[in-house]
């Protein structure tokens, strides 16, 4: 019975329609404009995404990541890392303060049309009160990890959206945020590693 099962591979999607890639980010934009442009009115089009994270031990070794994605794609040439500079104790929301800083200090950079945070309330409090600092006007949302909610700044306070585990809104998010925080923790193992190797030559 099983022999006789056809068998599936995600590779096979692309090979027996070359548009799937295409035809799959079209439908996840459509989607997600949809929901987001019930909150965000000034929210044009989703061809760029960035996120970020942050990723530490205690504040310790800690490093924030930025990754772009482009209609769908990850732009590896794009990412960027930020080792966490003057900041001993552990304070999320400064350490992001600081990335979001050094990356809008980049004017060369193209600006995205959305911004994910891996983060919840708080650190969307404090990437306001930086955009507001510098005027800047993009879009930017948070998912948080505990219950996996869409969180997105609203009139004067934050909608909370919980999608279903299917919704392919929810799983876009969650690939890009994933992909900030693989990247972020990967940097930060190199500098706790290089870190620990210092302490122990000396």
């Amino acid at each position: 019975m099983h022999i006789l099962q056809t068998q599936y591979r995600p590779s096979t999607l692309y090979i027996e329609n070359p548009d799937y890639a295409v035809q799959t980010w079209n439908n996840e934009m459509l989607q997600t404009r949809e929901l987001l442009q019930k909150y965000i009115p000034n929210l044009k089009r989703l061809s760029k995404l960035e996120a970020y994270d942050i990723s530490n031990i205690s504040g310790k070794f800690a490093t924030g990541s930025l990754v772009a994605f482009k209609n769908g794609i990850p732009d590896k040439n794009e990412y960027r890392r930020f080792k966490i500079k003057n900041l001993k104790r552990q304070d999320d929301f400064a350490m992001m303060t600081q990335v979001l800083t050094r990356r809008l200090n980049h004017h060369e950079w193209k600006l995205p049309d959305l911004i994910i945070i891996d983060g919840g309330v708080p650190q969307l409090i404090a990437v306001g009160k930086l955009f507001k600092l510098k005027n800047i006007s993009i879009p930017f949302i948070g998912i948080a990890k505990k219950y996996e909610e869409i969180i997105i700044p609203f009139k004067s306070g934050f909608m909370r959206i919980k999608l279903d585990k299917s919704s392919i809104v929810l799983q876009l998010f969650q690939r890009i945020r994933d992909e900030a925080h693989r990247f972020a923790h990967k940097y930060h193992q190199n500098i706790r590693l290089r870190g620990m190797i210092s302490e122990f030559e000396h």
